[in-house]
């Protein structure tokens, strides 16, 4: 058996096949679908020339090169998780690692300086780096280890190697305009809306695409002159041209209270955005990694509550 990386994991697939004596059940511990299981048992046996485990009964019981190997693989996993993963996980007040994460640029204004005060507190010299969520990028980027997080709205992301972690579900979307007499008026009624010139936001996220979905569904319709990529623009944008926009809610902070612009409700019922994080398998058992995934979902949800 020539070691790789993708053999090493195999070890761990190992184990909780000697310890369970089933795919399912194993699968279920490692978190892994029952035909990533079978994939794994295939190559598993490709690796070592051999069944491995074979169906008697219920169970799937070991070959005697199994059983030949399962002390020597039992150790190294052991030696791993308690010489090498423990003092990655002890380390992290010290630790100078770099965390790339993926995250639009609604996200970087709503939820990226929290995270950063979080992980400050925790482990002053780690480091984060965020990159655009191009969803093609995204996935190879999961996969080659490239990005180590992704926190948004992704619903293209099909690959089957990667977990979903949901972490809060934001509050909808909501108006700002540079028209004067939506401004003076204090609301937007649906004809208004509808007669307004728009600029529309499409970044590389997906969550325009929400409001843009439910207005269909509803047969509201937008007079849109410009579009652009990016939601900060519209700070020099509503307030010299008397445009309207759509933003989440969220980033209401950024552009309430700012001359020339006025924030609006919404003339109809808003939808709101599911937020997720997501990680390659690859990183699921990493100490440092466990730990970066737990600081989000708890930064994030206590914001919520706050």
């Amino acid at each position: 058996m020539q070691p790789s990386h993708e053999d090493l994991n195999l070890l761990v697939v190992f184990e909780a096949l000697m310890e369970t004596r089933s795919v399912s059940k194993a699968g279920e511990r490692l978190q892994l679908s029952q035909p990533s299981m079978s994939h794994a048992l295939s190559k598993m046996r490709k690796a070592f020339d051999d069944p491995m485990f074979v169906r008697v009964k219920n169970e799937m019981q070991p070959t005697a090169k199994a059983l030949e190997v399962a002390e020597p693989i039992r150790q190294a996993l052991e030696l791993a998780r308690r010489q090498i993963f423990s003092k990655v996980a002890l380390d992290l007040r010290t630790s100078s690692r770099l965390f790339t994460i993926c995250m639009t640029d609604v996200g970087e204004t709503c939820y990226l300086p929290m995270v950063i005060n979080a992980v400050r507190r925790q482990a002053p010299c780690v480091r984060l780096r965020t990159v655009s969520p191009i969803v093609e990028k995204l996935e190879e980027g999961l996969e080659s280890g490239g990005v180590d997080l992704a926190i948004g709205y992704f619903p293209d992301i099909k690959n089957g190697g990667v977990f979903q972690q949901r972490l809060l579900r934001n509050s909808g979307f909501m108006c700002i305009t540079g028209n004067k007499e939506f401004a003076a008026r204090g609301e937007l009624d649906l004809a208004s809306f509808q007669s307004a010139l728009h600029v529309a936001v499409r970044t590389e996220g997906r969550s325009q695409e929400v409001i843009e979905k439910a207005m269909a569904a509803m047969c509201i319709h937008r007079n849109v002159v410009a579009t652009i990529p990016h939601y900060l623009g519209l700070l020099t944008i509503i307030p010299q041209t008397g445009l309207t926009a759509i933003i989440p809610m969220d980033l209401a902070g950024a552009f309430e209270g700012k001359e020339g612009i006025a924030a609006l409700p919404l003339p109809f019922a808003s939808p709101s955005v599911e937020v997720i994080q997501i990680w390659h398998r690859r990183h699921h058992e990493d100490p440092a990694h466990r730990w970066l995934r737990t600081l989000v979902r708890d930064t994030l949800q206590r914001r919520v509550l706050d």
